[in-house]
């Protein structure tokens, strides 16, 4: 009967002394995690809060180019002032060139212009169309 009691109470204090280790290391894994996390955070919001960025927007619209012929919510993609969201404004130019929505006047000044120069320049060169850049502040 002894050892019975000795080994049941040896058995509840390791069980114990499991449960409370697990905890200890979980509470130190959570607390490590909310940390590294806020930290993230911290850094990500002083990057994003001191830099404008900016973001192009094509517009279908009438040979004037009045703003009252742009259409927010037929035109409601928004193209990222970089290498991809460039290349993707030039596809989104292409295409309408295509459909026969817009037509361009020199295709090389226009391809420079959104790929390597100030995209809003090409708005000039193209009849029936409009690129407006707009700043994104997150």
């Amino acid at each position: 009967m002894a050892t019975t009691k000795k080994t049941t109470t040896v058995k509840k204090t390791a069980t114990a002394a499991a449960k409370k280790a697990v905890k200890t290391v979980a509470a130190k894994v959570a607390d490590a995690a909310v940390t590294t996390a806020v930290t993230k955070a911290k850094a990500t919001t002083k990057k994003v809060a001191g830099k404008k960025q900016h973001v192009f927007i094509f517009f279908n619209c009438n040979d004037n180019k009045d703003a009252h012929s742009m259409n927010a919510r037929y035109n409601n993609e928004v193209f990222a002032d970089t290498t991809s969201g460039r290349k993707a404004l030039l596809a989104k130019v292409e295409a309408e060139v295509v459909a026969g929505r817009v037509n361009i006047a020199d295709k090389d000044a226009v391809e420079h212009d959104i790929l390597k120069g100030d995209p809003t320049e090409a708005s000039s060169k193209i009849q029936y169309g409009d690129i407006e850049r707009m700043i994104f502040m997150a």
